[in-house]
């Protein structure tokens, strides 16, 4: 689900990320507007950030869900500092937060955040953009 302009700008303007900054699933662009200068990457426009080299700062997404894990652990493998747009709950399964301690990161702030109006996924579980950080 493609993030809302004004949740983006909200994200950012709370964590205020610096540096070089990556977007690697930039969707329809929220993020990468409320970032100008921002690298980013973009599957459908050949940009793989599973397979794109780089070394950044800062990421900041609402990663796919379905491939939640793997944008985890690559996120960690090229930034210290990492912003997940995501159900809260999505970063407390058993092999997430193994990979998180394996990695070295952990979690710094979860900013809790409205669910969307629909079409985003009315589920019930809490939303929140999720800052974790290596050596934390």
């Amino acid at each position: 689900m493609w993030t809302p302009d004004a949740l983006a700008v909200q994200i950012v303007a709370h964590f205020r990320p610096s540096g070089r900054i990556l977007e690697p699933c930039r969707g329809a662009g929220a993020f990468t507007r409320a970032m100008p200068g921002c690298d980013w990457c973009e599957i459908d426009d050949g940009r793989d950030f599973l397979t794109f080299n780089g070394r950044w700062d800062w990421i900041v997404t609402n990663p796919p869900w379905s491939q939640f894990r793997a944008f985890l652990n690559r996120s960690m493998a090229v930034a210290d500092d990492v912003v997940f747009l995501s159900l809260v709950n999505a970063f407390f399964m058993k092999a997430r937060v193994w990979d998180m301690r394996l990695s070295g990161f952990g979690i710094v702030e979860i900013l809790m955040l409205s669910t969307p109006a629909k079409p985003w996924p009315q589920t019930g579980f809490q939303l929140g953009a999720t800052h974790f950080r290596r050596d934390h």
